[in-house]
């Protein structure tokens, strides 16, 4: 494990960071849009990446109580992007830049609590395999809307094709009566999201 440098990311990484971004997203149905530059954050964040002869080989960025959610009351790291190159899978290199994360959540933020969303079954699968416990799914999917919906957002100056949202679990049948859900599109179908904590003492 020695080859492999886990270590905090920097400005001058965002292009190898952009690369290994778009060729994870390959393998994974967890993101619809690809990332041209690399977000930022309104909280504090842990940026922290893997490296092997200075290709990075994963990455893993988690923000301090993110706004994003409410459900879970005691303080938390959000982790927005987490993935390993697919060459480099299995080796329990995810688990690592995971580990790390939260030893600086415990040591800087007195954290002992990660929360992690996906709406892509390999992820979901492995977030369970390390021990994470589901708090919550729902719905993500995109809707075509109607001539009444896209003139009302015409008149408000709004021209659009597609709009994207989600809905809880029990509300799906019914959403999907009253609009008109895409279906055909690989990417952009209906895919249930779910929640995971991820505790680590």
């Amino acid at each position: 494990m020695s080859e492999y440098i886990v270590r905090e990311y920097k400005k001058e990484d965002e292009l190898k960071w952009l690369d290994l971004h778009a060729t994870v997203m390959v393998d994974s149905y967890a993101w619809w849009t690809v990332l041209h530059k690399k977000p930022s954050y309104q909280n504090d964040i842990i940026d922290l990446i893997i490296e092997k002869e200075d290709d990075i080989i994963g990455f893993i960025t988690t923000e301090i109580n993110s706004d994003l959610i409410d459900m879970v009351d005691d303080d938390y790291g959000f982790v927005w992007e987490f993935g390993v190159h697919r060459d480099y899978r299995g080796f329990g290199l995810g688990k690592r830049l995971i580990n790390e994360t939260h030893q600086i959540l415990k040591n800087k933020y007195q954290i002992n609590q990660s929360i992690w969303f996906s709406q892509d079954k390999k992820a979901q699968k492995y977030y369970e395999k390390l021990g994470m416990e589901e708090i919550e799914r729902h719905w993500q999917f995109s809707i075509k809307p109607d001539k009444r919906l896209k003139r009302d957002l015409k008149d408000k100056g709004f021209n659009c094709w597609n709009l994207r949202g989600e809905c809880k679990i029990e509300d799906y049948q019914r959403v999907k009566n009253n609009l008109n859900i895409i279906e055909d599109n690989d990417t952009l179908k209906p895919r249930i999201c779910i929640g995971y904590r991820y505790l680590i003492d």
